[in-house]
């Protein structure tokens, strides 16, 4: 079965409450014959629950609960939860953050006991990830704007945090964080907007274990042009990039959409990156790597509006990337991310291709229809030209002794029918007044009932002005007096050069879900967290009222 079935949904907390389960994590340490075990976490309680198949001795329809951990501050909202291991006796330990605390408390599962609280963020954690080459180094983000990297190993349990991301980086509150898988890159997204790329350093280094962690001050890449609004949520995919962003502070967005897209010139198999670039003013992206992003794909998500709602990534080794978000009505929806790889036939691109030389067609013909329509527009101006003709003559004459140079007016071809074919010529310059020019003034205009001065022997022949068009040509129009100053300029009508760049279109089409599964659960709730077990078999979701969706499927290889 390539998606997940609707297993169960229940309701985690007392029905009177109004308790959100902000985060979720499958405990990624488990041996592959043991059911996977996840932990969420909704204001002080944390619970360590287990996904189950219907049977008869599940109390709980689709999930058993092992145990249920409390926090003993009563100010403290959890919203983070990530896992590690004790270095010593190899005992899983729950790593929790929130709002009402700066600190991040580190409990032991097997005994419930508080093992250890680190201190050192400024405000309150928003988000906790555990690096996949060490449960001993985990990261946290916080309204702070700084990035922490902490080592827990106990060889450092009076300095355990190893490095401060921060500086040049953020300006608000950071939300979101993710490591890559070679543990060496990190990803943030915040509240301004911008996702950053943080090179890790080595861990333990020579400050390891000291008041003074190593400091990363400038990301190799920072960028606000990829979203409009709060960055809640980024994720790696290999190299690649996965994003989104809220929309309830952009009133002109109505959709969320979920990106995926490409550091260009990123590679995290370069063991020597480029030095983090400095910041300039006016730069919105800034990037080490010689390029800016790219933008491949987008997936179309609705009734995404609160910001703090995260998506979930399955790109375990073995199986096919998926991908999976919920949004405020209880709706989950799934795109299999392998099929944009293969339904790439040969035969469809070529289709393509002819669509998009049509359509190149249509706006280059549409393009001459408009020119031709403005050219005959142009030519019915020449009949007030042609009415002038007396006082053009002597404003031309008058300049022409001091120019020294003479230019035609167009002549229009009549073979050609309504539209006609128009020469280029210049504009003729306005007599130049007494306080600016060097020589005498120019003569007073001849009225147009005399006949014009003929024109001397070293000139030209006389300008040939064109027929009007009409036996009664139209007066001319209140704005007379500008146009007596010269003749409008005409210019060759020429059909331009349609270029468009059709593949650029195609990274903004919004990929509708592949599949969508609609909770039927007597209240609408908003899912603010999705995980996926590590063996693919299990997808949770939970959110708003303390409710929990648990989808399934078989496992694939």
């Amino acid at each position: 079965m390539e998606f997940p079935q609707l297993r169960a949904w229940l309701r985690l907390t007392d029905e009177q409450s109004e308790v959100s389960i902000y985060d979720i994590k499958f405990y990624p340490y488990s041996e592959p014959d043991e059911d996977p075990v996840f932990a969420a976490v909704a204001e002080r309680e944390i619970y360590i629950c287990k996904p189950v198949c219907k049977s008869k001795t599940s109390k709980t329809n689709g999930l058993e609960i092992l145990t249920v951990l409390e926090d003993p501050d009563e100010d403290i909202s959890l919203n983070s939860v990530a896992w590690s291991k004790d270095s010593r006796t190899g005992e899983p330990l729950v790593c929790v953050a929130g709002s009402g605390s700066n600190n991040i408390k580190i409990l032991n599962v097997v005994t419930g006991n508080l093992a250890r609280v680190l201190y050192g963020h400024g405000g309150a954690v928003n988000d906790l990830v555990t690096s996949p080459v060490s449960p001993n180094i985990i990261a946290s983000c916080s309204s702070d704007y700084t990035i922490r990297i902490w080592n827990l190993d106990r060889k450092y349990d009076k300095q355990p945090c190893a490095a401060i991301l921060s500086g040049e980086g953020h300006r608000q509150t950071i939300l979101s964080i993710d490591f890559h898988d070679n543990g060496r890159w990190l990803l943030s997204g915040g509240q301004d907007t911008m996702v950053c790329l943080w090179s890790v350093p080595e861990i333990p280094d020579e400050n390891a274990g000291t008041d003074r962690p190593t400091a990363v001050v400038f990301p190799h890449f920072a960028s606000i042009n990829m979203h409009s609004d709060y960055v809640d949520c980024v994720r790696f995919l290999g190299d690649l990039v996965i994003s989104r962003a809220s929309t309830g502070n952009n009133i002109h967005v109505k959709r969320g959409d979920i990106m995926l897209w490409k550091i260009e010139g990123f590679s995290s198999a370069d063991m020597n990156p480029p030095e983090a670039p400095m910041p300039g003013c006016g730069r919105p992206t800034r990037s080490a790597f010689g390029g800016t992003f790219q933008r491949l794909l987008t997936f179309d998500m609705m009734s995404v509006e609160p910001f703090y709602m995260r998506f979930g990534l399955l790109k375990k080794h073995g199986h096919r990337p998926m991908l999976v978000m919920g949004n405020i009505k209880a709706r989950f929806s799934f795109w299999d991310l392998q099929r944009f790889e293969e339904r790439r036939p040969a035969k469809k691109k070529l289709k393509a291709v002819v669509k998009s030389n049509k359509r190149d067609k249509d706006l280059a013909r549409q393009v001459l229809i408009n020119n031709a329509m403005r050219a005959s527009s142009d030519a019915s101006s020449l009949v007030t030209i042609a009415s002038r003709k007396s006082e053009l003559i002597s404003r031309r004459m008058s300049i022409r002794s001091k120019v020294r140079a003479s230019r035609t007016l167009p002549t229009p071809v009549s073979a050609l029918g309504s539209t006609p074919v128009l020469t280029p010529t210049s504009i003729t310059k306005a007599p130049v007044a007494p306080s600016e020019a060097s020589g005498p003034p120019p003569k007073a205009p001849i009225p147009p009932n005399k006949a014009p001065i003929p024109p001397s022997k070293d000139s030209k022949p006389p300008f040939k002005y064109p027929k009007p068009q009409s036996k009664d040509p139209k007066p001319p129009s209140k704005d007379s007096k500008s146009q007596s100053k010269g003749p409008t300029p005409v210019y060759k009508r020429v059909p331009p050069k349609v270029n468009i760049n059709t593949r650029t279109s195609k990274n903004y089409i919004r990929h509708a879900a592949h599949k969508m599964i609609v909770v039927n659960c007597p209240i609408d709730f908003a899912c603010r967290a999705i995980d996926w077990s590590h063996d693919g078999k299990w997808c949770v979701g939970v959110g708003d009222r303390g409710m929990i969706a648990i989808f399934g499927r078989e496992k694939t290889k």
